[in-house]
């Protein structure tokens, strides 16, 4: 008995004990740690206009428009999505997608004859992330294989969204 007695109080001391406070609070457990960069939606649309603007002769009669940032590792929700859409419809006038080249090709966004897509490409290639105001995006414009342009950009974030700093590598094919 003397033992299932000292069982039973060390039981009772290891247990947490739920404060009233604790008690009324919602579990925390499943919340997702914050971002440490915010403004994901702002830098894509900032960076992917930038590589827009690169040799406009390749936006001639173009159908779509996809953005392709797979080799980052971000993820965007689907509003975040959503906005990116809307931004580049509305400026456009075209289908916006979300694809890679092989994926375009799998969909048959490309004539087979001469591998140039109906659309563009923008392709986001290499991020660096130096502080949440201060990133180096490589990434390029790709129509066909012989109509393509690119760049490596550091950009800053400032009161208005984000802008160039500083090009170290600019490239047209």
């Amino acid at each position: 008995m003397k033992h299932l007695l000292l069982l039973l109080a060390w039981l009772l001391a290891i247990q947490p004990v739920a404060t009233p406070e604790a008690a009324t609070k919602p579990a925390q457990a499943n919340q997702a740690a914050p971002d440490p960069f915010s403004s994901k939606v702002s830098l894509l649309t900032h960076a992917f206009e930038k590589l827009m603007s690169l040799e406009p002769s390749l936006d001639f009669d173009m159908e779509f428009i996809s953005l392709d940032w797979q080799m980052t590792d971000w993820k965007l929700s689907e509003d975040e999505r959503n906005e990116l859409i809307g931004h580049f419809h509305t400026k456009y006038g075209v289908e916006v997608l979300f694809d890679s080249y092989p994926q375009l090709r799998e969909k048959n966004k490309l004539d087979p004859k001469t591998n140039s897509l109906y659309g563009v490409l923008l392709n986001i290639e290499k991020l660096e992330i130096h502080s949440p105001d201060s990133v180096t995006v490589t990434g390029g414009k790709y129509r066909s294989p012989l109509g393509a342009a690119g760049m490596t950009a550091t950009w800053q974030k400032t009161k208005d969204g984000w802008e160039i700093v500083k090009i170290t590598d600019n490239w047209i094919s």
